[in-house]
């Protein structure tokens, strides 16, 4: 393969298109050399996101970039197709030119994500370096081998495929995390027996520790006081300096340890907190229990010092039990870190907790309640997101690629939903979604539905959703990117129902909701972004096999020269599917599908029924040199 001098890359320099190269067009640089640790790819074909124009609005301060962009410019697109061009000599063994791959782009390293598009440089560029952290990440490599039979275009559509196949493969732990950072809230109550049974899946039952520990006579073990800072006492929180003196102890502790475990427990004590402590010191993890007074148990100043002390990433799991006020689940969410899971108990009904919804989809948090007094209640009415035999899902903002994706998949499982709903503000939208959906629905005898909502007020709209489906919808996918919409939704949720935001709404944006619907209903709050290896290995292979139709989402093609313009055309939402980049052919306009009968008639020639993709359409454009 001929690798040429120079090459176009498309480098953002800040927010908004202005800084998108340099006076509007990609620049031509050097074609970057690999190390001998790394492979140089050539890109064949990107799938515009609407992840990209976020990056686009926020620039820096997009959560997954944080860094100065005139300096260290980012290189947006992870919808990726590639084939290597050249390979370092150190992984000749590994790699070879001509191979062909897709890029799994939430690439993990030491438990953070560097995803590809955003931290590390994507595919809106003729070529890229592949180094370590794509080929040597948490996973292993993030590059998967791609079938020769699937188009450039189709193989970049997987990784979106993948996305939509994750949000219904999420499996919630039934246990706070072992090694994790937890930090726990338990008040005196002693005519209350308040309980975590997860703990005793976490516990062998031949643990020394455990084994010796009193016994309360309540199933529990009883009080024992655990001095973390070497003073014989418990750290008290109204002793400022007691409890520097013991951070300091945990902090030198937890790194020969796995995790910490913070209890926040009333002065009175509760042998539940020294049940909590017990485990995660059987566990391996670093503990500290913090002694307040009944007042000040809920103190979200407290929780935010030990929050910036203990756990800068966020905790893993926060329990909360007792009756926590609404400022303290605000503060408790705003702490968790990422793939965190708030639980608390409630026995009253909550003033509305501003919520901030951003970090649901981003961060992958989960938020459960109980009114029960074992906390695990919580855990145990979380169901999983896989849609479930006679299902009710509303897919709302579901107008566009990622909508009818959504919808096949809904309409396609083998034990299907009983009831569908669609709903969009642009009825030009709903039509591709109605002639995609009306067969499969018919075939599987699922109840579809199709509702616009443009200029409809909220309660307008619940009106007429709780008219289409009585009883709740057991799962609600938000497709639309706005806190409106979850304000919207989520009281139209059934018991036991979950509210996915699959949609990136910025961080930051807090909605009040009643929270005590998540106790007495059941209800759940979760977030679903990206995918996982396995999720995308299996998105592959369902493609390569056509059980997935990624080509059949593909609405425009663009070279790389055009990228501005067909920004700007998914900002717009100009086309009905996904508009695919192709960067080997930068002087390629943009045409929707429709549009190649007269612009390319040799290509649309060899679309599948005059408007689905082919490989054979790429063969005629170019692009394929077999």
């Amino acid at each position: 393969m001929t690798v040429p001098p120079h090459h176009l890359r498309w480098n953002l320099y800040g927010a908004g298109l202005e800084n998108l190269g340099r006076e509007g067009k990609p620049e031509l640089l050097p074609t970057p050399q690999p190390a001998p640790n790394e492979v140089l790819a050539r890109i064949d074909a990107v799938g515009i996101c609407f992840s990209d124009l976020k990056i686009l609005r926020l620039g820096e301060a997009h959560p997954k970039i944080a860094r100065d962009l005139r300096q260290y410019p980012v290189v947006m697109g992870h919808e990726i197709s590639c084939t290597i061009a050249q390979v370092g000599d150190a992984l000749k063994d590994r790699f070879q030119v001509g191979e062909r791959y897709i890029v799994q782009a939430d690439v993990y390293v030491n438990g953070r994500v560097q995803a590809v598009g955003y931290a590390l440089d994507g595919g809106y560029s003729q070529y890229t370096v592949f180094g370590e952290p794509v080929l040597n990440g948490d996973a292993g490599c993030y590059l998967l081998r791609c079938p020769e039979h699937l188009s450039y275009a189709e193989a970049a559509l997987v990784e979106p495929w993948a996305c939509v196949v994750a949000s219904y493969r999420i499996q919630p732990r039934p246990t706070p995390q072992p090694n994790g950072r937890w930090l726990v809230v338990i008040p005196h109550a002693p005519m209350v027996r308040y309980r975590c049974s997860a703990l005793e899946p976490l516990r062998s039952t031949d643990s020394p520790v455990l084994a010796d520990m009193p016994s309360s006579g309540t199933g529990v073990p009883a009080r024992v006081d655990t001095p973390s800072s070497g003073t014989g006492v418990p750290a008290r929180a109204e002793n400022a300096a007691h409890i520097i003196a013991a951070e300091t102890v945990l902090e030198r502790d937890a790194q020969a340890t796995n995790g910490v475990a913070i209890v926040i427990v009333d002065s009175r004590g509760s042998p539940l907190a020294d049940e909590f402590l017990h485990t995660a010191q059987q566990l391996g993890m670093a503990t500290e229990r913090v002694e307040v007074s009944e007042e000040n148990l809920y103190d979200p100043a407290l929780l935010r010092r030990l929050r910036e002390t203990h756990a800068p990433d966020g905790f893993t799991d926060i329990l909360l039990f007792g009756t926590p006020t609404p400022a303290l689940l605000e503060t408790a969410l705003d702490a968790l870190g990422y793939g965190g899971a708030l639980s608390f108990t409630c026995h009253h009904k909550l003033d509305a907790v501003p919520v901030d919804v951003g970090r649901l989809h981003y961060d992958r948090l989960l938020v459960m309640g109980t009114t029960g007094w074992d906390i695990t209640d919580a855990y145990r009415h979380t169901r999983d997101s896989a849609l479930r035999k006679g299902d009710r899902l509303l897919l709302f903002g579901a107008g566009g690629a990622m909508g009818q994706m959504q919808l096949f998949y809904a309409l396609t499982r083998p034990e299907p939903p009983a009831q569908v709903v669609v709903v969009d503000r642009h009825p030009e939208r709903l039509e591709p979604l109605r002639e995609l959906g009306t067969p499969l629905a018919q075939q599987a005898g699922i109840d579809l539905q199709f509702y616009c909502n443009a200029d409809a007020e909220p309660e307008a709209q619940q009106a007429h959703l709780r008219m289409l489906c009585p009883h709740g919808f057991d799962q609600i996918m938000l497709l639309a990117s706005s806190p409106d919409a979850v304000s919207l939704t989520y009281p139209l949720l059934t018991d036991g129902g979950v509210l996915n935001l699959f949609a990136g709404i910025p961080k930051g944006q807090k909605v009040p909701l009643d929270l005590t619907r998540l106790a007495s209903r059941h209800m759940r709050l979760l977030g679903s972004s990206g995918s996982t290896m396995d999720d995308i290995a299996e998105c592959l292979r369902l493609v390569a096999e056509g059980a997935l139709p990624a080509r059949k989402v593909i609405g425009a093609i663009a070279g790389l020269n055009a990228l501005p313009d067909a920004l700007r055309a998914v900002q717009e939402h100009r086309y009905p599917g996904k508009i695919v980049i192709f960067p080997q052919l930068p002087e390629l306009p943009m045409l929707g599908l429709h549009e190649l009968a007269t612009h390319l008639p040799e290509v649309h020639a060899h679309l599948e029924d005059g408007c689905y993709w082919t490989q054979a359409a790429e063969i005629a454009l170019g692009l394929l040199d077999r």
